[in-house]
């Protein structure tokens, strides 16, 4: 019956929603460089309200918390009628607080729109079986993890041919999963009848299912999201091809196994009352239907009035004073930190332990376009994942290599087979696994990719010595080391150390591309110690004094510990000023692990918790090595002086700003092009781990399976491959350690001055426009937020 399938190409107009349907997925990272990444991405086009009706409708995907936790959080008095009156007002509704409130009932969430597949009640579904859905996912998920494994697969696929025609040959040797005879015998037969390239499955489908053309691009969504956790693997390929100027079409293989799915399943019956009919119908009623506002969205947004107005107002009152930096003094340190939330805490408790002691922000790869090479190995990119690298550096000795053993302990179904396959062989090393080790944390430890500590210091780079120069030129402004420079200047990056931890990289640097800042410090620093590179700079108007040192450092977020890191050959006055400064970092570490206690509501100890924070580091069992950057909420673009005072509970991304310094607003566009777009990720990978852990979160880490060796993890032994952070990522067991909140960007500058800059990065103007972001701006004692073409005073 090959007239099932009527040959057809493609109209221009489906193509515009071919090509829409897969602009909708965003990317998801391999597990060894998990940079934080916003599963909602590919929707920036649309308004947050929009997105969330859309996701409500095609998966049954929330983008806010139950209604429930919000009425729990007015009961305790964490949110008020105000709050939800000032929210009532974002949207336009126009009724007082109660009023609203008594109108709403809790009513369950409404199912998501059918796939005609999943309407059949033929094969699967009968005789105590899955669904089609799950039979499909299941299908689907396996076959794409052989086909992308890396270690695992007992075939190497063959890269010429793509990911459904592979999909095609492999479905026509496996059993048909359902026990109707007759449904078996005849999907056996239509599959030797399927194209043999995905374009013309993709026409073939359309043509045969004739969906409506108002939904044609959300119904290709849907298809998509049903595997979407191997989609997001796909539009990683894709990106990282992208940047490289390339092209990988795995994402349009994978639809076209979807529609495939779709065809096989349906049984050509077009007359009243069939399934098709009732798909259609079901489909055509849900977008003729006016679109409604999420009573969730009003209560979500109350939420963040709730949380972010608090800390808006404190702002707001210190920006009523200059905010100049302090003035240098002999023997001043200044330290630049990575805006990671985790730097809040420590850069207070280093500037309350020194006193003079002034800190900065500054993007965690210190502006250094890296991709790393050891050996012979592939290049290992160390950047924001928006960029490409731009200069190679190499490492003296290849990543180590992974022996037979740690192969089997990584690959799926490993922790269900490991120790039935090796039995007493292992139970010596998993017996030192378990036991306390209190030592810091080594860099070889940090970062497999160091053979030993000693190869950081020999790290060597690309870039001539004019290219380089050129680069300190823009970066140690930037910075907020303008002149004159202190005696010290601290370049502290920072990493995460944890155990039998696939999602380790996770809680590194996400500037650095899921990495430790390690190598871009060492390297920024070793290069400001060379008196050549002082040389040009000071030929360019950049001098640096003779007395001044850089001295690299690194900031273990997991055991909160600064630890100076070695550079080659150190001079001797380098050498004296880290002897000197070593006492006061390990005393600034102290007062930071218990600021960080009573920032997350645990007993602050009575004595210091390093040796029970490094062992939580170590040991192979634990499932919380620390909280990353849960509870993030802010980001704000400023001088140290304005936030200096506050009390930023350890919420924010601190980012060195001097709007004064910046005229033309060029630095401030590379802001928000840069790191604000990379907490925003990192705030909507959060978010959506805690408003809908089943899609976009990667479950039980305890259940967890590595897919591919580096590709990503099931939970458990089968279904869609899982993207995210995981549930111990976000919630400690009794309560969540995350707020769903979008990200408040607050920027220490006149309004006029900020409208300059958006209109030059129509991306993020598209964001705040949207409402996936809050945009400030701080100046003079006013605080007024973005909305519309103008500004809001709050």
């Amino acid at each position: 019956m090959t007239d099932r399938f009527p040959p057809g190409h493609a109209t221009l107009a489906q193509a515009d929603a071919l090509h829409d349907a897969l602009g909708r997925i965003a990317p998801a990272w391999p597990l060894d460089s998990q940079l934080a990444s916003s599963p909602y991405w590919g929707l920036q086009q649309r308004s947050f309200a929009d997105a969330a009706g859309l996701l409500q409708q095609l998966a049954a995907s929330p983008l806010h918390m139950p209604l429930a936790h919000y009425r729990s959080q007015l009961q305790q008095g964490e949110l008020t009628l105000a709050h939800l009156q000032a929210a009532l007002h974002d949207y336009g509704v126009a009724t007082s607080a109660s009023a609203w409130l008594a109108s709403q009932h809790d009513a369950p969430a409404a199912a998501p729109l059918p796939l005609q597949s999943a309407l059949r009640g033929d094969g699967a579904g009968h005789h105590g079986l899955q669904d089609w859905r799950s039979v499909i996912v299941q299908q689907v998920s396996q076959f794409c993890a052989a086909w992308f494994d890396r270690h695992q697969a007992e075939w190497q696929p063959d890269r010429q041919r793509c990911l459904y025609q592979a999909w095609r040959d492999d479905m026509a040797l496996q059993p048909v999963p359902t026990p109707d005879n007759a449904l078996a015998t005849r999907i056996r037969r239509d599959i030797g009848a399927l194209p043999a390239d995905a374009d013309s499955m993709v026409a073939l489908a359309l043509a045969q299912l004739q969906p409506g053309s108002t939904w044609l691009a959300d119904w290709l969504h849907a298809l998509l999201l049903r595997n979407g956790g191997w989609a997001a693997w796909c539009r990683y390929l894709g990106w990282q091809q992208q940047l490289q100027g390339g092209d990988e079409r795995s994402l349009h293989g994978l639809l076209a196994i979807q529609l495939a799915w779709e065809c096989l399943l349906d049984d050509g019956q077009r007359h009243t009352g069939t399934v098709w009919q009732r798909w259609q119908q079901q489909w055509d009623s849900a977008f003729a239907a006016p679109a409604t506002l999420p009573a969730g969205l009003i209560w979500q947004r109350a939420a963040e009035h709730a949380t972010h107005r608090p800390l808006l107002q404190q702002l707001a009152a210190a920006s009523r004073q200059p905010a100049t930096a302090p003035a240098a003094k002999p023997g001043r340190v200044h330290a630049v930190f990575c805006i990671d939330v985790r730097s809040e805490a420590m850069r207070r408790a280093l500037e309350q332990q020194l006193p003079g002691c002034s800190s900065s922000g500054f993007a965690g790869f210190f502006g250094l376009p890296l991709a790393i090479h050891g050996g012979d190995a592939a290049g290992q990119a160390r950047l924001p994942g928006l960029l490409a690298p731009q200069w190679d550096a190499t490492l003296p000795a290849a990543p180590a290599r992974l022996d037979s053993w740690q192969h089997f302990e990584r690959a799926p179904l490993s922790s269900f087979t490991l120790v039935e396959s090796t039995g007493l062989a292992k139970l010596g090393k998993l017996l030192r696994k378990s036991w306390p080790r209190r030592a810091a944390a080594r860099l070889s430890q940090l970062d497999p990719w160091l053979a030993r500590d000693a190869d950081a210091a020999r790290l060597a780079a690309t870039p001539d010595l004019d290219t380089v120069c050129q680069q300190l030129l823009r970066l140690l402004p930037a910075m907020g080391l303008g002149e004159p420079l202190p005696d010290t200047v601290l370049l502290v990056g920072h990493a995460s150390h944890s155990s039998n931890n696939p999602h380790a990289s996770s809680l590194q640097c996400g500037a650095c591309g899921g990495h430790g800042g390690h190598l871009h410090v060492l390297l920024l620093a070793g290069w400001l110690n060379r008196d050549d590179i002082r040389q040009q700079l000071a030929a360019h108007g950049y001098a640096i004094p003779p007395l001044t040192v850089f001295l690299p450092a690194l900031h273990l977020t997991h055991s909160d510990e600064l630890q100076l890191l070695p550079l080659a050959d150190p001079a001797p006055l380098l050498a004296e000023r880290a002897s000197a400064l070593a006492p006061l970092l390990a005393a600034a570490g102290s007062s930071a692990r218990r600021e960080r206690a009573r920032q997350q509501g645990e007993a602050i100890p009575a004595h210091d918790p390093l040796p029970a924070l490094r062992e939580r580091g170590h040991h192979w069992a634990e499932t919380r090595p620390e909280w990353g950057l849960a509870n993030n909420a802010f980001f704000i673009a400023a001088p140290r002086a304005l936030t200096r005072q506050l009390e930023l509970g350890g919420r924010a991304f601190l980012q060195e700003y001097h709007w004064q310094q910046d005229p033309d607003g060029d630095t401030l566009a590379g802001i928000l092009a840069g790191p604000l777009v990379v907490a925003h990720w990192i705030n909507m990978q959060y978010f959506a781990a805690v408003a809908d852990p089943v899609r976009f979160g990667s479950g039980n880490k305890v259940l967890h399976n590595v897919v591919g060796g580096r590709i990503g993890v099931f939970e458990g032994n089968s279904g869609d491959l899982r993207i995210g952070l995981s549930q111990q990522s976000v919630h400690d067991g009794t309560r969540w350690r995350h707020q769903a909140l979008r990200l408040a960007a607050c920027i220490a500058a006149p309004a006029g001055h900020i409208d300059g800059v958006l209109a030059r990065q129509p991306q993020l103007a598209r964001l705040v426009a949207g409402g996936w972001l809050h945009l400030y701006a701080v100046h003079d004692g006013q605080l007024q937020r973005k909305h519309g073409d103008g500004w809001q005073h709050e």
